[in-house]
This record gives structure tokens, sequence and C-alpha cells, in this order.
């Protein structure tokens, strides 16, 4: 299944495809795919996450086609 994900630099997107979307295993819950893309446990920690567009359980299981994003503060002056 194909999961789309939009989150900070520091993650992995090495294994993405250019339409930054990543194949993963059926069943894998958002907590796996955290881990998949290496988001840092303190970024986890700090920032909200959502499934969707919703803050969802890090036990949710992933449906193909979901959407992944984390907020990425942005800085200015």
């Amino acid at each position: 299944m194909r999961i789309e994900f939009h989150g900070p630099s520091l993650c992995d997107f090495s294994k993405f495809d250019k339409d930054g979307t990543i194949e993963v295993p059926d069943g894998i819950t958002l907590k796996q795919f955290l881990k998949i893309v290496k988001l840092p446990l303190w970024w986890r920690k700090t920032f909200p996450l959502l499934l969707n567009y919703e803050k969802m359980p890090l036990d949710t299981v992933l449906k193909d086609g979901d959407i992944v994003s984390s907020f990425t503060p942005l800085g200015g002056g």
C-alpha cells in the first residue's frame, strides 16, 4: 500500500517516489510508519502529527492512500 508523507526535511526520504509516496506493508500503524521515515521521537512529542489532516492515536492502522503530515514550524523575522 502507498502512503503520502509531508514531514520535516530531517526525515529519511530516500525510499520515497517522486510523488511523495512510499510503499509500506499492509497493517502498519502510524507509530511504525514514523520509525520507517525516521521521524525523531522528540519531534513527535513536540509537534502535532496528523493522519488525513486529523489528530489520531499512534496505534491507528494506516490504509492505502492515507496522508501523514507533521507540523513544521517556520521561522522569520
